[in-house]
């Protein structure tokens, strides 16, 4: 039994860390993906501009989304989700009470 208290167990070391594609966090790979999409459709297709200008738009959004966000992506694409609103439900009251004294006589 001491033998066995002295003994190491392995870890997994990737617990408690933010899954990541190099130094770029998972949680900034879509919109990263989106920012690059609109940059080269706004940059290519709309204005019809040189690459560089796609690489210097592309690193402005990119680099301006970063410094808003940061790693903690929910933060701030939280505050845009609307609260749900109020329904109205109509729902005839039936009394627990009636509901019993029906049983009671449709068994008779």
């Amino acid at each position: 039994m001491a033998e066995r208290a002295n003994q190491f167990r392995p870890v997994n070391q990737s617990l408690g860390k933010q899954p990541s594609l190099g130094p770029i966090p998972a949680a900034l790979l879509a919109p990263s993906l989106v920012i690059l999409v609109g940059s080269y459709f706004l940059v290519q297709v709309v204005l019809s501009l040189r690459f560089v200008w796609f690489l210097l738009v592309s690193a402005w959004g990119l680099s301006t989304w970063w410094l808003v966000v940061g790693e903690r992506t929910w933060r701030f694409t939280n505050k845009f989700v609307s609260p749900p609103g109020w329904n109205r439900g109509y729902v005839h009251y039936t009394s627990c009470l009636e509901q019993e004294n029906d049983e009671e006589t449709s068994q008779h």
